[in-house]
């Protein structure tokens, strides 16, 4: 093939940095939400996690959902903010985050879980737990909060201060 179709790199568009930026965004996501609800698994245990006998979420469990949830998002605005071109690629970022949330409020077709036993591991927990609505639909929009806030946090403009300049 001719040099010349590839001079300059494929890594030289800004539009596939800022891609690849959202992605290592929501990696960073995904890495940093594991041991952290671990880490509140571990705390809270089965019992604390949800009501007993039960796979609905405990108050505890909501809250703590939410303060991780927010490190959670601020880690990937940072790191998408860190290593995007321009502010599009947190506004990638945004949008995945969006996505995935509305995509969470799909209802699950498998069978309800039924009763809760006294003993159950984190994965079974994770996949069984029933959410209230209102955390479904305040999740995504948490996301996106602390995605714009962990990028404000490492130091460009916020995105959507961009409609505006």
């Amino acid at each position: 093939m001719d040099k010349c179709h590839f001079r300059g790199g494929i890594l030289k568009s800004p539009v596939l940095k800022n891609i690849l930026a959202a992605v290592l965004g929501y990696v960073v996501m995904f890495a940093v939400s594991f041991p952290l609800f671990g880490l509140l698994w571990s705390v809270l245990g089965a019992d604390g996690a949800s009501a007993a006998g039960s796979w609905n979420v405990s108050c505890e469990w909501i809250i703590g959902s939410i303060v991780l949830g927010g490190l959670v998002s601020i880690a990937g605005g940072f790191s998408c903010s860190w290593a995007a071109v321009s502010r599009g690629g947190v506004a990638i970022l945004v949008g995945l985050v969006l996505a995935f949330g509305i995509l969470a409020l799909v209802p699950d077709a498998g069978v309800a879980p039924g009763l809760r036993p006294d003993q159950v591991s984190m994965f079974d927990a994770m996949t069984s737990a029933q959410q209230p609505l209102g955390m479904l639909w305040l999740n995504p929009v948490l996301g996106v909060i602390g995605v714009l806030f962990g990028a404000m946090l490492q130091g460009g403009k916020p995105p959507l201060r961009q409609i505006a300049d």
